[in-house]
Order: structure tokens, then C-alpha cells, then sequence
């Protein structure tokens, strides 16, 4: 009879304990951090002997362990933090079973995983690693009132527990990180709205302050721009600093960390400033900080800086989100600069020798050197300053930018026109959006900040050095001409969406086309087909054909020569428009 009550006991016992795992796996199933701790915390406890719990969590980008809950208390800032293999919890992190511990031994010990309890106070201790799909999540630690171990059954429940502990921990996890995307993403939005409607750089930027206050916290900020002629770096916008107390502090590029920014073009974490030289302490109250660059193109112009009165407040995802608003911060300044430098070109009509130095700005200094293929290109201006523009812009190693365009009318507005074109396709290429996109976005930009009558024709594309392969975008360009060595006949990169400027919202499409060995792509300006005999003949597209074909077997430097010597015998002196021409021919 005593048998067969224990047995019923036992089986009751086992029932139970499924009902509670059932009931668990329910509880658990909450999204937000604080309340699944919350949760886990009274569930553990109350299912064992257990009085003590403290919940670590993986950041898989980092490697390191974060506590929800430490010793039965919830945790939302940055520390203590872990490195996988450091402590009990961060050795238990790599292993796959659960281990109870009796006491804890001097290596084991660090005193920030126990609240600062010493070793001699902690006993009774029972790790459970958290895995899903084989990859570990995190710890739950559990801490007893005694050394005794607790019985195997009891183990084996918190062990299945804890399995339903994982998969939650594992579901919250990837629903913050989708919140935190749509957050950043809605923000964007809204930023970009801000964006395109104001040409206030200061009332921009304190809503970028703003903005990005909502998803990465701090104390003190401030978005800062590089003078260009004095290298003195000025603020433009600041929050959390006492009256003051940020003009006492006088910085030029490479001095403190925005200045370090600013010279390097490297964003920078810093967990302890009072343990880093390049910091200058312009803030009593700041421990920790982050600096991102503010870039156009290849040229840095300012920095981003975040502070923090908390030690450890940054990580990888918060420069990750401070990267993509300081590119964002960079093209509104760069806009507004833009449009207030179109809007004083009225001014400066007559001064075009100034114009033909900006001009001069934005053409390649050199012709770039890749494998498989060799590259020139040339600009032959018909007066001081003409609308023509050429440039290579380095994506990567294996793929490289190269555009040719052409700026309605002359003189400085059609340089600075050009300069807000090139400054806003540098700055959106840099953002690795497809080449579709990035013309959609610098069309908006153009029809914004031209005058009605003002446009600009350009055929931009990404030769992948490697594939052999360009993909380009014709926004109302002259036809490139692609010269095949195999056939001696030529195929054309015709306009594959409207000109830039013309209309607020316009849709581009890509095509590509493959560059073999020995073939030729010529991409050039109406000036050369539009040129004028003096009998008022075209040169036309035929002779531009012509040329190409004749000097098939030259190098690329030399059919941009020939061109040129072409079309200058052809119109019998000075060209009256700009003469452009890029080729790229495959070897």
C-alpha cells in the first residue's frame, strides 16, 4: 500500500510539473525585456528551492554577456557586463548543461556578477545555459540560502525550464531588434520629410538632436562642422552643456576625440573618457561618449557627438543608428550649403574665373587604375566655365563609379548646379543604395533647389571590375557608345529615365551591359555630336563612331585624344560647347 501511494505521488509529482512547464511556456511568452524577466525571475524561484536569480544575455554581435536581471533586480542599463568565459555565468554561457556549484572558487569569482557580494557569501549556486537551434543565448543563475545540492529531478524540471526560457529570451531578443529597425526606420522617414522641406541648417539639426534622442539616449550632444580654411572645428548645434561651458573648449581637427573624428573620419566608442588621452574634458559629468563622422563623399566635415554621464552607455548598434543619422545630418548641411551658394550665383554672375576654379574642383585629378580595363578621361571647356562634369567615385576595391553629365546652360549657376548635383550622388552613393534610387534621390534634390528652366542630363554607373560588368542609369543622356571588338559594330546605352530636375518624383530603371577584352565604351557629351562644321553640319554620331573604330587597337588615352583632334578639325577652331568623354576599354 505504501508502495503504490508513492508511486501515485511520484506520477502526480511528474503531472504537475507538466501542467507547470505548460503554463510556463505561456507566461513566457511576452516580448519586452523587463516583464519576461520579471516573469522568468517568479517562475524559476517559485518551481525550486532556489531564492536568488539573475538572467545574462548574449549580444551576439559583441560577444558579451548583459544582465536583465541581476540578484532578483531588473537591470536596463550597460552594466556589468560579461565577456563569454569570464565569470561563472560567462564560462557557463559556452556550455551545454546545466552545473551546480556548491561555493565559488577564486577564479570564478568577479564581484560586479554578484552585486558586490564577496566570494564567502555565495553558495548553492545552479547555472543553466539558454540555447536555441544549437546557438547559445545567455545564463540564468540561480542562488540558494545553502551548499546543499538540490535533487536531480529538480535540476532536470529548472533544465526544461529553462529550454522555455531560451525560446523566449530568443523571441524577445529578435522583436527588439525589429521595434529598434522600425523605430530607426520610421524616424528616417520623418527625417527625410524634415529634410526636404526646410533649407534652415540650424533648425535641421536640433531635429536630428531630437530624433535621435529617441532611440539612443545621452546627456549632452552636439553636431559640429569643420571650417575648411582655419580647420577650427564650430558647433552648430549643442544640447546638455551648462552656459559656457562648451565655448571655453576651443578645437581644431585632431585635438579631442572630435577632433581625432574629424582628421580620421573613424566614429569612436569610448567606455571610460577619463581613461582616454584624446578626450578633453569640456563636460565634468560625462563618462562615456561617441563620436561618428560627418562625411560628403571622401571629404569629412564635421562630427556627431554623443555623452553620457553613465560609464559603458554606448555599443556597436547605437554607432551602428548615430552612423546612419550623421550621413543623413551631412546631406541636409551639404543641401543647404548648396542651395544658399545657387541662390548667391545670381550675385556672381560676371565673376566666372572664379566659377572655372570650382569648376576645376570636380574633375579627376588623375584616371583611376583597375584590372581588366583601361580608363581615360578628358574635359576640353569651350569658355571659363561650362556645364560639362566627369567624375570616378571608388565604391570598393572590385567596383568603381564613373558618371558623365551635363548641366543645362553656363557660367557659375550651372557650375554650382553641378556642384549640388555631384555633392548629393557622392553622398547618396556612399549610402549603398542601388543606382535607381540614388538618381530618384538626386532628382528630388535638383527639382527643389533649381530654378524651373535648370536640369542636368547624366549617365552614372558601377563597373564591376571583376564580373566585367556595367550597370549605369541614363537619365536623359546622350547614348553611350559600347564598340565591339569582336564584331566591329557598336551597341548604344540609351536614356533609361527622365532628365534630372525636371519633375519631383521620377523613376529610373538600370540596365547592364558586359565590357570584353578589347571592346570599348565611350561616354561623352552633346558637345561632341552637336559640334558645328562651317557649313553648319552636325558632327553627328556616325563620325563619333568613326572615330572609335579607327583607333580601336589604341589605348584609351589615345581615342580620347583622337576625339578631341576630331572634332576640333571638324568645327574649325574653339568648340562652342564643352567637349566631355570618358573611355573605358576592356583589356
Amino acid at each position: 500500500m505504501n508502495e503504490r501511494a508513492a508511486i501515485e505521488r511520484r506520477t502526480l509529482s511528474q503531472e504537475e510539473r507538466l501542467e507547470f512547464l505548460v503554463r510556463a511556456s505561456r507566461e513566457l511568452a511576452l516580448l519586452k525585456r523587463d516583464e519576461l524577466a520579471r516573469k522568468a525571475r517568479d517562475l524559476l524561484l517559485r518551481a525550486s528551492a532556489f531564492t536568488e536569480f539573475s538572467l545574462w544575455v548574449l549580444d551576439p554581435r559583441t560577444e558579451v554577456l548583459y544582465p536583465w536581471t541581476l540578484c532578483n533586480t531588473p537591470v536596463l542599463g550597460r552594466r556589468p557586463r560579461l565577456n563569454v568565459g569570464q565569470g561563472l555565468a560567462g564560462q557557463a554561457c559556452a556550455e551545454e548543461q546545466p552545473a551546480f556549484h556548491p561555493t565559488i572558487s577564486e577564479a570564478q569569482y568577479l564581484a560586479e556578477e554578484w552585486g558586490g557580494r564577496p566570494r564567502t557569501m555565495l553558495h548553492g549556486i545552479l547555472t543553466l545555459p539558454l540555447r536555441r537551434a544549437g546557438e547559445p543565448l545567455g545564463v540564468a543563475v540561480l542562488l540558494k540560502l545553502d551548499a546543499s545540492p538540490p535533487p536531480e529531478e529538480e535540476i532536470a524540471f529548472l533544465r526544461d525550464l529553462s529550454i522555455q526560457l531560451g525560446i523566449a529570451v530568443g523571441n524577445a531578443r529578435i522583436y527588439a531588434e525589429a521595434m529598434r529597425e522600425k523605430v530607426q526606420n520610421h524616424l528616417l522617414l520623418e527625417l527625410g520629410t524634415k529634410i526636404s522641406v526646410s533649407l534652415d541648417t540650424n533648425q535641421l539639426l536640433e531635429q536630428i538632436l531630437d530624433l535621435v534622442f529617441q532611440v539612443v539616449r545621452y546627456d549632452a550632444a552636439g553636431i559640429y562642422l569643420v571650417e575648411r580654411q582655419t580647420q577650427w572645428i564650430n558647433q552648430q548645434a549643442i544640447r546638455g552643456y551648462d552656459l559656457g561651458q562648451e565655448d571655453a573648449v576651443r578645437l581644431k581637427v585632431g585635438r579631442g576625440l572630435i577632433g581625432w573624428v574629424a582628421k580620421t573620419g573613424r566614429p569612436v566608442i569610448v567606455p571610460d573618457v577619463s581613461r582616454d588621452s584624446r578626450y578633453v574634458n569640456a563636460r565634468p559629468q560625462t563618462r562615456s561618449e561617441l563620436v561618428a563622422p560627418l562625411r560628403i563623399g571622401a571629404e569629412v566635415i564635421g562630427a556627431f557627438n554623443l555623452e553620457s554621464d553613465e560609464l559603458d552607455a554606448y555599443g556597436p548598434e547605437d554607432l551602428e543608428l548615430v552612423m546612419t543619422f550623421a550621413s543623413q545630418a551631412a546631406v541636409a548641411i551639404e543641401r543647404t550649403r548648396l542651395h544658399s551658394a545657387v541662390l548667391e550665383s545670381r550675385r556672381l554672375e560676371e565673376e566666372l574665373s572664379i566659377g572655372q576654379r570650382i569648376q576645376r574642383t570636380f574633375l579627376p585629378e588623375r584616371d583611376p587604375k583597375v584590372s581588366n580595363f583601361d580608363i581615360a578621361g578628358a574635359n576640353y571647356s569651350s569658355g571659363l566655365v561650362g556645364g560639362d562634369y566627369y567624375d570616378y567615385v571608388r565604391i570598393t576595391d572590385g567596383h568603381l563609379g564613373i558618371v558623365v553629365a551635363d548641366v543645362s546652360g553656363k557660367g557659375i549657376p550651372a557650375a554650382l548646379i553641378m556642384a549640388s548635383f555631384r555633392a548629393s550622388l557622392i553622398a547618396e552613393v556612399r549610402n549603398n543604395y542601388a543606382i535607381r534610387t540614388i538618381f530618384a534621390k538626386v532628382n528630388k534634390l535638383l527639382w527643389e533647389s533649381v530654378e524651373p528652366d535648370r536640369f542636368v542630363t547624366a549617365l552614372y554607373g558601377v563597373l564591376d571590375v571583376a564580373a566585367r560588368r556595367f550597370t549605369y542609369v541614363n537619365a536623359g543622356h546622350n547614348p553611350g557608345l559600347l564598340f565591339r571588338a569582336a564584331t566591329g559594330q557598336f551597341e548604344t546605352l540609351e536614356s533609361t529615365g527622365p532628365l534630372l530636375g525636371t519633375l519631383e518624383t521620377a523613376t529610373f530603371k538600370e540596365r547592364q551591359a558586359e565590357i570584353r577584352s578589347g571592346d570599348a565604351l565611350v561616354l561623352y557629351t552633346d558637345g561632341i555630336t552637336e559640334a558645328m562644321s562651317g557649313t553648319q553640319e552636325l558632327f553627328g554620331e556616325g563620325r563619333l563612331m568613326d572615330v572609335i573604330r579607327a583607333r580601336k587597337d589604341g589605348t584609351a588615352a589615345e581615342i580620347v585624344r583622337g576625339i578631341r583632334d576630331t572634332v576640333g578639325a571638324f568645327s574649325g577652331g574653339e568648340p562652342e560647347d564643352d567637349l566631355t568623354v570618358v573611355v573605358v576599354k576592356g583589356r
